[in-house]
C-alpha cells in the first residue's frame, strides 16, 4: 500500500515539474539554512565537551564585590590554599598561560603558546595523553627535572610525528626539557596551547594579590555545585582572615559552558538560529499554501476516489506521503547544502571565533537534519492532506462554478499564510538591518590611532637570560632602536599588547589619591598596559597634556603614569590631571603620578571606549610583548630586515603573530560581521519566499476569479479597476502582515539589543526602511496577477464558465 503511495508521489512530481521544482528549491533552501546553523549550535552549545562527565568540572573563580570584579582570575597561592582545605571536588587543579620559544631541531626558532599547568589536570578533566605520559605530583615541586607535553600539531609539523622523540630532550627557553608525552586535544580550549609545562609553585617567589591563574575542579560523586559553593564560601573566608590582604576577596563557581562560551556568541547563536526557524515556518507556509492550490484543483480527482470507496484515513495517507516524498528529496539537496556551507565556514570563520578549531559534523547534526526534514513534510503537508481527504463528490459538484462559504475560509487561510511569511520575514529583516548598520558602525568607529601601515609581531625573550625587571627594558630599547634604522622603518614600539590584540592587558580597579569627582573610597576599572616612549608617536595617538615616557622614568625614579581623556574625565572632570595621584585599589600604598594625557584609544573592542592607563616600559615588562612597526611598505618586503634585526640581537628568538593591524580589526569584526552577513542572508532568503508566497496567493485567486473577473468586464469594469480589484486584495494581505511583522520587530530588537552597536534597537529609521521595502515587495508580487485579471477576455471567461 505505501510502495503504491510512493510511486503515485513520484509520479506526480514528475507530471508537474514546475510545481516540483518550486518546493523543492523552497525545502533545500530551509533544510541546507537550518542544518548550517544547527551543525554551529551543536558544536558550541549541545556537544559535550571532551571532558569526561563535563557537567561535573566547575570553574573555581575569584570575585571582589567591593572592587566591582566578576569572574576574575584566581591567585596561585590562594589555590594552595583551597586544595589543602576542599572537600567537594575530587581534585582541584591550576592553569597559568605563557608564551614559549623553541629551538633545536628541525626549523628556526619557533615562539608557541602554552599552559603551565598542575600534575591534576588531566585527573580533573578525564583525559589521558595521546602518546607517553601526563605530569606527576613531585614535578609540581621546585627543582624538579624540567618535562613538558607538546600538542598533536605540533608533534606533527615541528617533529614529522617522530614516534621515537618522547623521553628525548627538546630545548623551550633555552633549557633542555624531556618530552614526556603527546597532550590531549581538549587541552586546546585553555587558550589553544601547543606546549604544557608542570605549574611549579614556589611560595616564596609569588604574590597572593596576583590573580593570573584559572582553576578548574571536579565535583565529587553525589556534591552538587550549591554544595562546592557553600564549602569554598567556608574556605576563602578562612583564608582571608589567615591573610587580610585577600580579605575582600571571594569564590564564585562557573559552569564550563560559561567559562568557554561568550554571552555575545551565545546570543549572536540564538539569534541565527531563531533566523533559520523563521525561514523553514515561512517556508512551510509558502509550500501549504501551494498544496491547498493543488489540493483545490484536484477536489474532483479526490471525491471521485471517495465515492468510488476510499475511506478518509486512506487519502489522508496518501497526501502525506506526497508531502513528505517531496520534504525528503528537498531535504536531501538541503542537507548536501547545509554540510557544505558548514566545510566552507571552517574556512572562511576567524580561528579564534569559536571555542574550538572546527566545527564537526556527527551523527546528532545529521539525525537533526533528516527528523526535521520529516517533520517538515508534515508541517506543510497537514493542512491540505486534511482538506483532500474531506473531500465528497456531491458537494464538489456543487460548488463547480459558484463560490462557497468554505472555499471563502479556504481563502482567508491562504491569505493568512500568506501575511505570517511576510510578517516573519519583516522581524528577519529588522534584525538584519539592525545587524548590519552596527557592521558600519564599528567599521567608522574612531579608533583613537592610525591602523594603516602596522606591522605587528610578538616576542618572548626567556626571562633567566632576559630578567622582567633589568635586562629585558633594555633588550626592547635596543630593538626599537635598531628597527627604526631599518630603511622604510617610520617608527617603531613596545607594547604589551597592541590595540585590539590579545595580547597582554588586564584590567585593574584604580582609585585616586586625593580629591576626585569620585565619592571616597571608589574606584573604577581601568584598562593598562605597557608601553615604550615611543608608542603614542609610532600608534599617532595624539599627547593631549603633559609629557610622554622616557627611558629615565626607570626605578629608583618616581613611578609614573599616563592616562586616557577618559579616565581623567571619570577621576577628575574637567580639572587638569597632570600631577596627581593614582593606586590600585588593591594596593593602597604603591602611588602613581600622572604625568601625561593621551587621546582615547579603542584598546579592548571596536565597540568600546573604555579608560585607558599606560605604565612606562622602563620600569617593568611582560614576559611575551608586542612589537608595533609603522611604514609606508608592505609585510613581505620589509619581514626579511625586521627578522634580520631581531636575530642580531639574538639569534634564537621567534617572532610570532606577525601580522598587520588591519587584520586585528578585521578579527573584531568577525562575530558582528558573521552575526550581520548570516542574517542578512536569511532575512533575503525569507523575503523571496515571502514574496513568492504573496504572488501564488493571488494568481491562484485569479485564477479562481475568472468568471466573475470576465463578468465586471462585460458590464463595463475598465482594466484599471480590475489591477486595482486584484492590488488592494494583495496589499490588504501584504499590509497586514508587515504591521504584524513590525510588532514582532520590537521582540526582535530587545533580542539583539546586546549585539548592536551605534544604533537603538527600536531604531525608527530601520522601521521603517522595512515596511517600505516590504511594502514595495508586496505591490511587486501583486502587480502580476493583477495584470493577468485585467487581460482576461470577458467573452471566453464565461463561455469557460
Amino acid at each position: 500500500m505505501l510502495s503504491s503511495d510512493l510511486r503515485y508521489a513520484l509520479r506526480m512530481m514528475r507530471r508537474t515539474p514546475m510545481f516540483t521544482a518550486a518546493v523543492l528549491l523552497t525545502i533545500s533552501l530551509a533544510i541546507g539554512a537550518n542544518t548550517a546553523i544547527f551543525s554551529v549550535v551543536n558544536a558550541v552549545m549541545l556537544r559535550p565537551f571532551p571532558f569526561t562527565k563535563p557537567n561535573r568540572i566547575m570553574q573555581i573563580a575569584e570575585k571582589n564585590d567591593k572592587l566591582n570584579l566578576t569572574n576574575f582570575g584566581a591567585s596561585l597561592l590562594n589555590f594552595a590554599s583551597w586544595r589543602e582545605q576542599v572537600h567537594a571536588f575530587q581534585e582541584i587543579a591550576a592553569i597559568g598561560y605563557q608564551n614559549f620559544t623553541l629551538t633545536g631541531g628541525s626549523g628556526d626558532p619557533e615562539q608557541v603558546t602554552g599552559n603551565r599547568i598542575s600534575p591534576a589536570l588531566m585527573r580533573v578533566l578525564g583525559v589521558s595523553p595521546i602518546a607517553g605520559r601526563g605530569f606527576t605530583d613531585d614535578e609540581e615541586k621546585p627543582g624538579a627535572a624540567p618535562v613538558a607535553m607538546i600538542s598533536q600539531g605540533l608533534w606533527k609539523s615541528r617533529f614529522g610525528s617522530d614516534p621515537n622523540l618522547l623521553g628525548h630532550t627538546i630545548t623551550i627557553d633555552g633549557a633542555p626539557t624531556t618530552l614526556v608525552g603527546i597532550a590531549p586535544s581538549g587541552l586546546y580550549l585553555f587558550g589553544g596551547g601547543e606546549v604544557f609545562i608542570p605549574l611549579v609553585i614556589d611560595p616564596p617567589k609569588e604574590n597572593r594579590l596576583n590573580h593570573v591563574m584559572s582553576v578548574f575542579g571536579r565535583l565529587k560523586d553525589g556534591a552538587t555545585p550549591q554544595d562546592a559553593q557553600a564549602e569554598m564560601d567556608i574556605i576563602s573566608k578562612r583564608v582571608g582572615q589567615q591573610y587580610p590582604e585577600v580579605s575582600d576577596w571571594s569564590i564564585q563557581l562557573i559552569t564550563l559552558f560559561d567559562t568557554f562560551v561568550t554571552s555575545d556568541l551565545k546570543t549572536g547563536l540564538l539569534v541565527l538560529m531563531w533566523a533559520v526557524a523563521f525561514v523553514l515556518l515561512i517556508a512551510c507556509a509558502n509550500i501549504a499554501n501551494l498544496l491547498l492550490a493543488r489540493a483545490a484543483a484536484r477536489e474532483v480527482e479526490m471525491a471521485t476516489r471517495t465515492a468510488l470507496g476510499a475511506d478518509r484515513r486512506r487519502l489522508l495517507i496518501q497526501s502525506l506521503v506526497e508531502s513528505v516524498t517531496l520534504s525528503v528529496f528537498g531535504g536531501m539537496i538541503g542537507i548536501a547544502l547545509g554540510l557544505w556551507a558548514v566545510h566552507l565556514s571552517d574556512r572562511l570563520i576567524p580561528p579564534d571565533l569559536l571555542p574550538m578549531p572546527g566545527i564537526p559534523v556527527d551523527a546528532t547534526v545529521l539525525v537533526f537534519a533528516v527528523g526535521l526534514t520529516v517533520l517538515t513534510g508534515l508541517i506543510f503537508g497537514i493542512v491540505p492532506a486534511l482538506r483532500s481527504s474531506r473531500a465528497d463528490l456531491n458537494s464538489v459538484l456543487k460548488q463547480m462554478g459558484r463560490g462557497s462559504s468554505s472555499s471563502k475560509m479556504r481563502a482567508r487561510f491562504r491569505h493568512g499564510l500568506a501575511a505570517a511569511e511576510l510578517a516573519l520575514a519583516a522581524i528577519l529583516l529588522i534584525g538584519a538591518g539592525l545587524l548590519i548598520q552596527t557592521l558600519v558602525n564599528l567599521k567608522h568607529a574612531q579608533l583613537g590611532f592610525n591602523s594603516h601601515g602596522l606591522i605587528t609581531f610578538q616576542l618572548a625573550p626567556p626571562t633567566a637570560k632576559y630578567p622582567l625587571n633589568s635586562t629585558a627594558p633594555l633588550f626592547y630599547r635596543s630593538l626599537v632602536e635598531s628597527l627604526e634604522s631599518v630603511p622604510g622603518v617610520k617608527g617603531a614600539a613596545i607594547s604589551s599588547a597592541v590595540p585590539l590584540g590579545a595580547g597582554n592587558y588586564t584590567t585593574t580597579p584604580m582609585a585616586p589619591d586625593g580629591q576626585s569627582i569620585l565619592p571616597v573610597g571608589t574606584s573604577i576599572p581601568i584598562d593598562w598596559r605597557i608601553v615604550s616612549p615611543s608608542y603614542f608617536k609610532s600608534l599617532e595617538i595624539p599627547l593631549l597634556r603633559g609629557r610622554a615616557f622616557t627611558d629615565a622614568d626607570a626605578p629608583p625614579a618616581p613611578r609614573v603614569i599616563i592616562i586616557s581623556e577618559t579616565t581623567a574625565k571619570k577621576l577628575w572632570g574637567d580639572s587638569d590631571p597632570i600631577g596627581r595621584v593614582l593606586h590600585r585599589a588593591a594596593d593602597p600604598k604603591t602611588l602613581y603620578t600622572v604625568v601625561g594625557v593621551v587621546g582615547n584609544v579603542r584598546n579592548t573592542a571596536l565597540n568600546q571606549e573604555s579608560p585607558a592607563l599606560y605604565f612606562p616600559m622602563a620600569a617593568r615588562v611582560w614576559p611575551r610583548m608586542d612589537i608595533i612597526v609603522r611604514t609606508d611598505g608592505s609585510l613581505d618586503a620589509l619581514l626579511p630586515s625586521i627578522r634580520q634585526k631581531v636575530h642580531e640581537l639574538d639569534a634564537e628568538l621567534a617572532l610570532a603573530k606577525v601580522r598587520m593591524m588591519e587584520e586585528y580589526l578585521s578579527l573584531n569584526a568577525a562575530q558582528p560581521r558573521m552575526n550581520a552577513v548570516l542574517l542578512g542572508v536569511f532575512s533575503g532568503m525569507a523575503l523571496l519566499i515571502a514574496a513568492i508566497g504573496i504572488y501564488g496567493v493571488l494568481a491562484y485567486s485569479v485564477n479562481q476569479r475568472t468568471r466573475e473577473i470576465g463578468l465586471r468586464m462585460a458590464l463595463g469594469a475598465q482594466r484599471g479597476n480590475v489591477v486595482r480589484l486584484v492590488v488592494s486584495e494583495g496589499m490588504i494581505v501584504g499590509m497586514i502582515g508587515v504591521v504584524i511583522g513590525l510588532v514582532g520587530g520590537l521582540v526582535m530588537g530587545r533580542a539583539v539589543s546586546s549585539l548592536v552597536y551605534g544604533v537603538p534597537a527600536r531604531d525608527p529609521l530601520t522601521f521603517i526602511g522595512v515596511a517600505v521595502a516590504l511594502t514595495i515587495v508586496a505591490f511587486a508580487a501583486c502587480v502580476v496577477p493583477a495584470r493577468r485579471a485585467a487581460s482576461v477576455d470577458p467573452i471566453i471567461a464565461l463561455r469557460y464558465e
